[in-house]
């Protein structure tokens, strides 16, 4: 079973972040980033921003790219997933960003990672139905043990209680 633990999308605490890889959503539309992965390029001097400039990455859907040991961050790799034109997201294709990146951490084969949730960059998606989408999509038979969800702090009491919710169902005798 994944553990999940939430972090704040805060500079100081994506600089303190540590997993195996940190999962950045993006839309091609989405100039300059937004978001964690916003925060994280701000971070890296425009590291990110300089990819995209240069035509390495463009965010179409399914698009994927991996940079290791990014500097300044304690996390090993970041993984940059391409969401499409912003004005094309809906929650079908939540949905399938969300089973992209599953499959991709199961075939990465890594114990824990960050994720900053599909469409939440530009608040396309409330926070509870992104997480929802991403519990339904998780990886059942991986190696992932913990999963550390980057959203604002506003956003983590609310996120906390469905997890209480989900717990208490699933310790109901009535099942």
């Amino acid at each position: 079973m994944i553990a999940y633990d939430f972090v704040s999308a805060t500079p100081a605490s994506l600089d303190e972040l540590q997993s195996d890889i940190i999962v950045l959503p993006f839309f091609s539309d989405e100039r300059p980033l937004c978001g964690a992965a916003g925060l994280i390029d701000w971070r890296l001097c425009g590291a990110l921003s300089r990819k995209l400039m240069a035509g390495y990455l463009g965010g179409s859907f399914g698009e994927k790219a991996l940079l290791t040991t990014p500097p300044k961050l304690k996390s090993e790799a970041l993984l940059l997933v391409g969401l499409g034109a912003s004005t094309a997201f809906d929650t079908s294709a939540a949905v399938s960003a969300c089973g992209l990146i599953a499959e991709t951490l199961t075939e990465a084969r890594v114990s824990t990672a960050a994720l900053g949730l599909p469409g939440r960059s530009l608040g396309l998606l409330p926070a509870l139905e992104g997480m929802q989408l991403w519990l339904d999509a998780s990886p059942r038979d991986s190696e992932l043990e913990e999963v550390s969800i980057i959203e604002c702090a506003e956003e983590h009491r609310a996120l906390e209680l469905l997890f209480d919710g989900l717990r208490r169902q699933a310790e109901s005798p009535l099942d």
